[in-house]
């Protein structure tokens, strides 16, 4: 390698920017493959500074010679560093990948080598690294490098990671090998015969998620285990199955009718079920596929009958769901019964069903509705207008009748509401055309209404189908709108349902349409359908284009822009349909003195006649160039579609703007770089010739910060800027604040040179001071000397933000000074800046200065041990059981706590433990609760779980609340049930909060074994009624929400505590409706009536219970609770009733005849209550009897 050839490479490459600094490396390292002369090269800049050093390393993403990177991963500057960590994977064979990811492993950075190992595909690395750590009995990083392994290095280790697993390897298992994961689940559940203990049901509740889209058929085998376990699923395994196999999945729900289903459950599947499952699920809940007019349109045509069938049948549990499928009943005493059942079910506590809902009715049963409402229900007897809407839903003659007086009212609000009924009449008969003469007579013999009742009218006929208009109404309907158009006090809404109502009738006769689109757009001078496109066919916009341009041409020449925009932006993409129409607006454009009306009608061209707006934009730009309307410019090429270039004629209109430095110059710039960046770059270096203030606006700056480099360098010594954008008083210092590894080391010097002087005015203010010592440190290749001086400053706040900064420095350079710090009062800061310095030192040096750290001040002591417990040493652990002999400050005897997580396996470190558990400090005994339960063995585990009791055992509240609240999470299996016991032994306690706490604790920790244990618990706090009562409501939640462990003990409590005492009655039946199935229930409540025990506060819960229950069960309950010989009973059964018959549901003859059977009781009890239900009026025959 000659002299000359290294430094014309240094010179070029601190000539270029850093992208092409880049380049020119990889295409020098694919040449050193062959050519000695550029390995030289790439030797000679591996020994030089950082800056080339890092260079030198980028050429091996194409040399790829795996001992170069190997020897970086040693380098001081922790940027080259990081960068051979990221090569590993890469260009280093084996052996040495091997040995760097040991090395990494080392400085607690193997994860990220690790994860670049595996996009690379690296198996046998993470393999051996595997079985090393196996041998050298690494428990920290073991199980988290199982699942990266190769499937055979996986099954290998798979035993010994399972014995101390973690949060990460299980969800490394979940998206590397779901497979596993799934047998893994399957084993564990099926080792148990009911449910898991709470931290296999953490696995399955999060491992069932990832399985369920990546191994559905394990996921679904999971599934069915736990729902034949009474296990109930969450929702998105539940969901994600569905949607993959809805089919199967009704066929293994059918199985287990008791399990609760979310809404909508199926709305996603309806393509895909079969006859059989879609009959299940409409008779189980319909809701679960979603309304019926969806299902509809989303279910498959032959299904359609089948749907109708199957809610037909089941009509009694949701009559109001399916409307629609009413009219699709062939069979007459079907349809008869469905509609007797829905008519109930429809309405509301008045008799009303709402008017829409009434319109997917067949006709004849719409007709006996209307009929029912206008002259039966009593509700709208007093409101006249509510009740003469029903009228549209009658034959025209019969409406007539009925509408005759209010049509002739004198309050213009009654003849618009019967008018409006009376016109929507044939829209609801589309198959019954002669409806459609008598009601354009009615409005042609309005003609002179006031303009509200017009607007009803017009709006009335505009909703009628279009397939109803024939060329033969066309004569009528053009008087119509005649006389609107004459009306001097048209108003603008009554306008637009002109306007709509013409639109729908345009297919009747086309050329009779397009003329009247022209009448209106001339007499009312715009248009008033801003979708008229859309609501037109082609056919029918070509037939009107005559009309549209005959009305465009007047506009252009009137000069009214707005209109012709509007037209055309209403016209959409069926504006070439209007040949002729562009011109117009071309016209109008460039010759309206508005800008922003020349601007829009140029965006609209854009968008939808591109080919013209491509043609005319060079004259455009020209005639706003000389209008001076430059943030049009701007706002147009803003407006251009994302993603596309911009036309060249904008783009050179932009850098004309750029190079004028006219109006609106730093918007131009942000155009120029987000939507031109080829132009940007190109145009850069002539902008900063001919004004280098541009510097100080941002895109500008940051765009030279980031991509050319080479253009930067005059600007970074602070130099005294002139320009447009500076006065030339003052020296610049740029703000930049990451990103320098791009720089070269000369402009790192040249800007830290700035940063320094700057920091050396003792006047400057101290927030600009702190920005300056930040930047200094974070420049990569500059000298720290400056940097360094400032941790004596005399300025106590920049010596404190030079000392917390100081280990940035890429190379170390701070480490000493921190180290020197120690030794004075500046060692609470400096510690904490030594953490950072420490990454990637040998761990024998870390100790060594360790140790020299003076531990007199309490933070520096805490930071310590923190560093201390973070080393993979065994010295570093010694160090720490030294310090634990001594006498330490509370806090930081407590980050030495958190400092032996990591060495969990060793006896010593539970010694410690085991003292601060049973020690006089509270929140210290509290931390052990923090302990990682994720990684332990079954011995370890049991050692916790016996001081985790220890912590419940202690006098001081706080703290055993604490730990309960996390109870149900901590990964403990608890296998001796020893924290268990001390969770239920809270339930005792004088504290509401603590008895809350232990019952949640006990609720997710206990499983199959503890139901026994769990009922002796709650006995034993029973005496005291106020523990009773706070842990009930705790554990009381609905039957479909329970887990099988505590619905067993809260069934066991039903038939043994709670029946020993009548005081308990209240809390017998909260327990007995969660316990009990609906019917056991009622009859539960039936016994419990008899035995005299459904007193006052009893009978209010029983009450409750029955309204908690499924509505659909309220037949069978209330009947059964109906027959029982206590009045109290029945006074539940009336309430039952009540709820039957609500909302949805309705009064059917069966709930009257069962509420008249309560009103004639011989209890007042019951009958005074049923005697104050109230049915609608109409529906009761006969007065009850008082």
């Amino acid at each position: 390698m000659s002299e000359p050839a290294l430094s014309a490479l240094r010179s070029e490459l601190n000539s270029t920017f850093h992208d092409a600094r880049v380049r020119h490396m990889v295409a020098l390292g694919r040449k050193a493959r062959t050519d000695p002369e550029a390995q030289a090269l790439l030797d000679a800049l591996a020994r030089g500074d950082a800056f080339e050093r890092r260079l030198a390393l980028a050429a091996q993403f194409t040399r790829r010679d795996g001992a170069a990177v190997l020897k970086a991963t040693a380098d001081e500057s922790s940027r080259v560093r990081a960068l051979a960590f990221e090569l590993v994977a890469l260009a280093c064979d084996d052996a040495q990948a091997l040995e760097a990811l040991r090395m990494a492993h080392g400085m607690r950075r193997e994860q990220a080598v690790l994860i670049q190992l595996v996009k690379q595909r690296r198996s046998p690395v993470i393999d051996a690294f595997l079985d090393g750590l196996a041998e050298g009995g690494d428990h920290a990083t073991f199980a988290d490098t199982v699942p990266l392994a190769s499937e055979a290095g996986l099954r290998k280790h798979l035993a010994r990671a399972l014995e101390r697993p973690s949060h990460r390897f299980w969800a490394r298992l979940a998206r590397r090998a779901p497979a596993v994961l799934g047998e893994l689940l399957l084993e564990q559940l099926r080792a148990v015969p009911g449910e898991p203990d709470p931290v296999t049901r953490q696995h399955l509740a999060w491992g069932l998620a990832w399985l369920s889209d990546r191994t559905p058929d394990i996921a679904e085998t999971l599934m069915t285990l736990m729902l034949e376990r009474g296990i109930p699923p969450d929702e998105y395994p539940l969901r994600s199955l569905v949607r993959q196999r809805p089919v199967r999945m009704v066929a293994l729900l059918r199985q287990h009718p008791t399990v609760a289903l979310s809404h909508l459950l199926f709305a996603k599947s309806l393509a895909s079920l079969d006859a059989e499952s879609l009959t299940w699920i409409v008779q189980r809940d319909p809701t679960l596929l979603g309304s019926a007019e969806d299902v509809l349109e989303d279910l498959p045509e032959p299904l359609h009958a089948t749907l109708t069938e199957a809610w037909a049948s089941s009509v009694k549990r949701a009559p109001a769901w399916g409307t629609k499928l009413i009219a699709r009943i062939v069979a007459p005493a079907v349809r008869e019964s469905v509609y007797a059942r829905w008519t109930a079910g429809a309405r509301n506590r008045d008799g009303v069903i709402q008017l829409e809902r009434l319109r997917h009715l067949p006709v004849d049963l719409r007709e006996r509705e209307a009929r029912r409402h206008l002259h039966e229900v009593m509700a709208l007897h007093t409101r006249a207008e509510k009740r003469i809407a029903y009228a549209r839903y009658l034959p025209w003659s019969e409406a007539l009748e009925v509408l005759r007086a209010e049509m002739g009212h004198p309050d213009a609000g009654m003849r618009g509401a019967a008018l409006s009924a009376l016109l929507a009449l044939p829209g609801l008969r589309p198959d019954e055309p002669a409806c459609v003469a008598p009601a354009l007579a009615v409005v042609l013999a309005r003609k002179n209404e006031q303009d509200p009742v017009r607007g009803l009218m017009l709006q009335a006929l505009a909703d009628w189908p279009r397939r109803m208009w024939r060329a033969e109404h066309t004569e009528a309907l053009g008087r119509v709108l005649r006389d609107a158009l004459d009306a001097a006090d048209l108003s603008m809404p009554t306008a637009q349902a002109a306007e709509r109502l013409l639109v729908r009738a345009f297919r009747a006769d086309p050329a009779w349409g397009a003329q009247w689109l022209g009448t209106f757009l001339k007499e009312r001078g715009r248009v008033q359908d801003g979708g008229l496109g859309h609501r037109l066919t082609d056919e029918e916009v070509r037939l009107s284009a005559p009309y549209l341009l005959k009305m465009a041409k007047v506009w252009a020449e009137r000069e009214r822009g707005g209109p012709l925009l509007q037209l055309a932006a209403s016209l959409g993409k069926r504006a070439v349909l209007v040949p002729g129409l562009s011109d117009w607006l071309v016209s109008v454009r460039d010759t309206t003195p508005q800008a922003r009306l020349s601007l829009a009608l140029t965006v609209w061209l854009s968008r939808e006649d591109r080919p013209r707006f491509e043609a005319t934009l060079a004259a455009t730009l020209r005639h706003w160039r000389d209008r001076g309307w430059a943030e049009e410019v701007v706002a147009l090429a803003a407006s251009e579609q994302p993603g596309e270039p911009l036309h060249p004629e904008l783009v050179g209109e932009l850098e004309r703007m750029a190079l004028r430095q006219g109006k609106a110059y730093a918007s131009v710039l942000s155009i120029l770089r987000h939507r031109a960046w080829r132009d940007f770059d190109r145009l850069l270096p002539e902008l900063l010739k001919r004004d280098e203030s541009i510097i100080a606006i941002s895109v500008v700056r940051e765009y030279l910060h980031r991509r050319r480099q080479d253009l930067l360098g005059p600007y970074l010594d602070a130099p005294v800027i002139t320009g447009q954008f500076a006065t030339g008083a003052t020296h610049w210092i740029l703000p930049f604040f990451s990103g320098f590894f791009r720089w070269t080391t000369e402009q790192s010097q040249s800007y830290s040179r700035a940063l320094a002087r700057l920091c050396a005015d003792m006047e400057r203010d101290t927030p600009t001071l702190l920005g300056a010592v930040s930047l200094m440190a974070a420049l990569d290749w500059a000298p720290m000397d400056a940097l360094l001086a400032l941790a004596d400053d005399k300025r106590p706040a920049v010596q404190e933000r030079a000392l917390r900064v100081m280990a940035r420095c890429d190379q170390g350079q701070g480490v000493p000074t921190l180290l020197r710090a120690l030794e004075d009062s500046r060692a609470r800061i400096a510690i904490y800046g030594l953490r950072r310095a420490f990454n990637g030192m040998p761990v024998t040096r870390v100790l060594s200065l360790l140790a020299e750290v003076p531990l007199t001040k309490v933070t520096v002591a805490k930071e310590v041990v923190r560093l201390l417990g973070e080393l993979r040493s065994d010295a570093g652990y010694e160090r720490l059981l030294e310090l634990d002999a001594k006498p330490l400050h509370r806090d930081v005897r407590i980050a030495l706590l958190r400092a032996l997580w990591d060495h969990l396996d060793r006896e010593p470190t539970w010694a410690v433990f085991e003292r601060a558990v049973t020690g006089e400090d509270a929140i210290m005994a509290a931390r052990v609760g923090d302990i990682p339960a994720d990684r332990l063995t079954e011995a370890l585990d049991a050692r916790l779980s016996g001081l985790l009791a220890k912590v419940l055992a202690r006098p001081e509240p706080d703290a055993r609340i604490d730990l309960l609240r996390r109870a149900a999470w901590l990964s403990v299996k608890d296998r001796e049930r020893v924290f268990l016991s001390a969770c239920g032994a809270r339930l005792a306690s004088p504290y509401d909060d603590e008895v809350r706490a232990a019952m949640g604790a006990l609720v997710y920790r206990a499983d199959e074994r503890d139901v026994a244990l769990f009922e002796r618990m709650l006995e034993a706090a029973a005496h005291d009624r106020r523990a009773l009562s706070v842990a009930m409501d705790a554990l009381l939640q609905p039957r479909d929400r329970m887990r099988p462990v505590p619905l067993h003990v809260v069934q066991g409590m039903v038939t043994g505590l709670l029946t020993k005492d009548p005081r308990l009655a209240t809390l017998r039946v909260r327990c007995a409706v969660v316990a009990l199935e609906p019917p056991a229930f009622a009859s539960h409540l039936g016994t419990m009536g008899q035995e005299g025990w459904l007193h006052a506060d009893a009978l209010v819960a029983a009450q409750v219970a029955v309204s908690n229950l499924p509505v659909e069960t309220m037949e069978d309950v209330g009947g059964r609770l109906a027959r029982s010989s206590s009045p109290e009973a029945r006074r539940v059964a009336l309430h039952c009733l009540v709820r039957d018959a609500g909302d949805g549901r309705g009064w059917t003859e069966e709930r009257l005849a069962a509420l008249a059977m309560f009103q004639r009781d011989d209890s007042p009890l019951v009958a005074g209550a049923a005697q104050f239900v109230f049915p609608p009026r109409e529906m009761v025959t006969a007065p009850e009897e008082a």
